[in-house]
């Protein structure tokens, strides 16, 4: 892991990726709770405009989870390079100039921003895509992590400074270090 890479600026729509890909959870029985309510209501608790999906977009709209959960996942900023463009490229994006917050501020606020997509799902594809595409550009692309707990498989940026966050929350890390310390003493 790189010591000099950025934290990544707190962005409402890249927390709602974060949710979003948590959807599947290992430690959730069933594991994956996905459904286009729950999409709704994590859009609107991240302020995030809803996408207006269907029920009939559920499959597609599991396919862009676990797509984005790749780049989470990947081993590289080249593979995730890759799995974005791939993304942003398959669901239709366009390059814009937008004035807004969580721009990569020049002066006046102005970033380039994907956008566009033909259908609600590639909407949130392309959303998504961009949150991620921004933070791995931005230079945070390190700090995009699976968490490393047994079974845990949840997504998460490391936020900390040092750049050595290993689990998704305190609980994870609770049970790997419980887990450690059973090893130790048997």
């Amino acid at each position: 892991m790189c010591g000099m890479s950025r934290v990544p600026a707190a962005d409402s729509l890249l927390a709602f990726v974060l949710d979003f890909c948590n959807t599947y959870d290992l430690l959730e029985d069933p594991p994956d709770r996905l459904s286009i309510p729950l999409v709704d209501r994590v859009a609107e608790r991240h302020g995030v405009p809803g996408f207006g999906l269907r029920a009939a977009d559920l499959e597609p709209v599991r396919v862009v989870r676990n797509e984005l959960y790749g780049v989470f996942a990947a081993e590289s900023p080249a593979a995730q390079v890759e799995i974005l463009n791939r993304l942003l490229s398959t669901y239709g994006a366009v390059p814009r100039l937008v004035i807004g917050s969580g721009a990569s501020l020049s002066g006046d606020g102005v970033r380039v921003a994907a956008t566009g997509g033909d259908s609600p799902v590639a909407r949130l594809a392309v959303a998504a895509a961009d949150a991620l595409a921004r933070a791995v550009a931005d230079g945070s692309a390190d700090r995009l992590r699976t968490c490393l707990g047994d079974p845990c498989r949840c997504v998460y940026v490391d936020r900390t400074k040092a750049n050595r966050q290993r689990y998704c929350c305190e609980l994870c890390n609770d049970r790997m270090a419980s887990a450690a310390y059973r090893r130790r003493n048997r």
